[in-house]
């Protein structure tokens, strides 16, 4: 999941639509330095990092994180919406994957409209900011609906786990706290994860304490003391244990191999 700050507008680099030729086009391979979001319209496109490769149909968007190979797997037809943007990571109030359907076309269409009009009235001005950021909130809202649409109860208790995870990722929490907050029992609990999810609840749990951990070392440039304090760890030197235990490289070791050079 990729976690947004929009209690105030995102910074906005720059938004367009694009419609590809007719032949022959593949995405360009660049270094990415920020955050860019594109909502397919037509056609599909194909498009990867270092890590995957996407295939994005008409009705999906993808948002891809920064990195330092995005590039057009193969030639592809399509029209997209598109946005590059810097968001900070905390504290984080919207949620979605990177990848998925939007609902309302209408809507999307029409926010995106209007932002092209007023990028062309006054590049990056503060109604462009808000217009881009109630994008983003409108394919989280649209995601959310679809993801609960028609799901089982046990499934919908995971999200409820997975939404409580988020929100205090930034505490240690035990799965007992969470038994606690939703009104199950541990076990019970522990065991519908299990089987719906394929991990562990408590391995989920530090999953996500070691994403959190690692988007704040690549995104922000907090020292290693104020990661761990951001995490409520009691100490940096307990911090770096568990980062170490959990990815095999200290958070130094973790932030010099994956940040890019300046």
């Amino acid at each position: 999941m990729l976690h947004f700050n929009l209690q105030a507008p995102i910074d906005m680099l720059w938004f367009g639509e694009f419609i590809s030729p007719e032949r022959g086009w593949k995405h360009l391979t660049r270094r990415l330095y920020e955050y860019e979001m594109m909502i397919v319209t037509e056609g599909t496109l194909c498009i990867g990092n270092e890590d995957e490769e996407y295939v994005v149909p008409a009705g999906e968007y993808l948002i891809m994180s920064p990195t330092r190979f995005q590039h057009g797997t193969r030639e592809c037809r399509c029209r997209f919406y598109w946005m590059h943007f810097h968001c900070p990571a905390l504290p984080a109030s919207v949620s979605l994957p990177p990848q998925g359907r939007y609902q309302d076309e209408e809507t999307l269409k029409t926010l995106s409209d209007l932002l092209l009009s007023s990028e062309k009235e006054a590049p990056r001005s503060v109604r462009s900011e808000y217009l881009a950021t109630q994008i983003l909130i409108e394919l989280a809202r649209g995601n959310n609906a679809a993801a609960q649409e028609n799901a089982p109860p046990k499934k919908l208790l995971c999200e409820r786990v997975k939404t409580f995870v988020s929100f205090h990722r930034f505490s240690e929490i035990r799965v007992r706290d969470i038994a606690r907050e939703l009104g199950y029992h541990e076990k019970y609990l522990s065991a519908v994860f299990h089987e719906a999810e394929g991990v562990t609840l408590k391995g989920y749990i530090t999953s996500r304490r070691v994403a959190e951990a690692q988007r704040l070392l690549l995104e922000t440039d907090y020292t290693v003391a104020q990661v761990a304090s951001y995490l409520n760890f009691e100490s940096p030197h307990n911090f770096s244990r568990f980062f170490k235990k959990s990815t095999g490289l200290s958070p130094v070791e973790f932030r010099h191999h994956h940040s890019f050079p300046s």
